[in-house]
């Protein structure tokens, strides 16, 4: 093990021995990020809570709750439906899970017969679910869609023309929790509800209106499903949809400030076009945070039956595992560098972001001493985890006390102190050690 020998006082000269900082292939379960599963109620109906208990997958921070609003679309939600939503979301709060929500009135691709006639009925239902929305906004970490469209997917419905899709989106957005992003279906659906002109500040936008996207057609064609537009030569209007490579280009800088997530499709007549390298690639530049866990199992299990390329601690691991474990962030610590100022000793401490995307959501860290009467002296650090863009690497210095004994570092969401941990072995608590201060006499 490397020591480093700090400064000599009197007869004492203090040393530092880093910890071992190999990266793990291990499961790692952070908040807001990875694969989730989709649990589906509908507000007229009231769930087996006890039954779906035996549902909940520990492995699994992140669950898609979708909630069918269609039996209410001739009139209000009511104070039944609305507390029974509020319900629904409070058993994945009580289950530890973010959410990932999304209500709407069909889930059997038959939008234009359940949605309500009138427009205003649709605005009338967002309102009313603002309440619920802020109560629980501290579990709800995206709300997909705005409400119509076949499963709620933002397509075949009559409602989805570019004033109307602003006018949901803003109330949406005047109804949500702080903490909630919103996501719509396509890019061109962002750029619908942004003006012109912002190749330059499209991260800047996403950021101060939370908007990001969802994609629930990832590999399932060349266009994802309808996701992109197709290639015709011609550059295609702010909003309309452009060819793949460039909206897999609009999205990278987009997704820079608000997640993207979704479904990868098994499709018949393309599947054959990907590779591990291809898949892998796309994920990353999607910047991708969030994937079905269940569906579709015929790309999933070829995933599972690929070898990852990607070489390092991943060297044979399965494609599936390395998508697992590299969805939203994933923070490595790369070394540990003691040093010795005036004020006294101190560390840098070298973080790589090897996740498809940033961390969205503020987190605070923690030093702090140990021995065997438990924990000693402790101290927040400034650090702004949210900086570090997916293959960063950074170094960030803190001071630590001239005492004997390991030193550890742990990371957790500010807003719930939700554990996050890195991907280096870490004890049961999530934190991580960095080494140990000793002295000779």
């Amino acid at each position: 093990m490397e020591r480093i020998f700090l400064r000599r006082r009197g007869n004492r000269r203090w040393r530092f021995c880093p910890a071992d900082f190999t990266e793990t292939t291990e499961a790692v379960c952070n908040p807001a990020r990875g694969w989730y599963q989709i649990f589906t109620f509908y507000a007229e109906k009231e769930p087996d809570f006890k039954e779906l208990e035996w549902c909940i997958d520990k492995r699994d921070a992140l669950a898609l709750v979708r909630i069918n609003i269609g039996a209410f679309r001739d009139g209000s939600l009511k104070a039944e439906g609305l507390a029974r939503i509020g319900r629904i979301l409070s058993f994945f709060r009580k289950n530890r899970c973010d959410v990932i929500l999304r209500i709407a009135y069909d889930h059997e691709g038959k939008a234009m017969e359940r949605e309500p006639f009138f427009f205003e009925r649709v605005l009338q239902h967002i309102k009313e679910l603002g309440e619920v929305l802020q109560e629980y906004g501290d579990i709800i970490f995206v709300f997909q869609g705005v409400l119509v469209g076949n499963w709620g997917e933002m397509h075949t419905s009559r409602f989805l023309g570019v004033d109307k899709l602003r006018s949901m989106a803003e109330a949406l957005a005047s109804v949500k929790g702080g903490n909630t992003y919103l996501a719509v279906r396509r890019p061109v659906h962002w750029r619908m509800l942004h003006p012109e002109g912002l190749e330059k500040g499209i991260g800047e936008a996403a950021a101060r209106d939370q908007i990001g996207l969802f994609d629930d057609g990832i590999f399932g064609s060349e266009s994802n499903l309808g996701t992109f537009g197709e290639n015709t030569g011609k550059k295609p209007g702010w909003q309309e949809p452009w060819g793949k490579k460039e909206e897999l280009l609009f999205e990278e800088k987009l997704c820079r400030t608000v997640p993207n997530g979704g479904e990868a499709v098994f499709g018949e007549s393309f599947y054959r076009q990907l590779t591990p390298q291809k898949v892998l690639a796309e994920l990353a530049q999607m910047r991708i945070t969030y994937l079905n866990r269940t569906y579709d199992q015929r790309l999933l299990t070829l995933f599972g039956q690929w070898e990852c390329s990607a070489g390092g601690v991943w060297q044979g691991k399965s494609v599936f595992d390395y998508i697992g474990g590299h969805m939203g962030y994933r923070f490595v610590i790369r070394k540990v560098k003691a040093v010795f100022k005036k004020e006294g000793p101190g560390l840098e401490i070298t973080v790589q972001n090897k996740g498809f995307a940033p961390l969205y959501q503020e987190a605070e860290l923690f030093v702090f001493t140990e021995d065997k009467m438990g924990p000693g002296q402790k101290k927040k650090l400034t650090w702004d985890m949210r900086s570090l863009d997916p293959g960063e690497e950074k170094t960030f210095f803190c001071d630590i006390w001239p005492v004997e004994g390991p030193f550890f570092l742990e990371m957790k969401r500010k807003r719930d102190g939700a554990v996050i941990r890195f991907a280096n072995s870490c004890d049961k608590r999530g934190r991580i050690r960095l080494g140990t201060l000793e002295v000779d006499s």
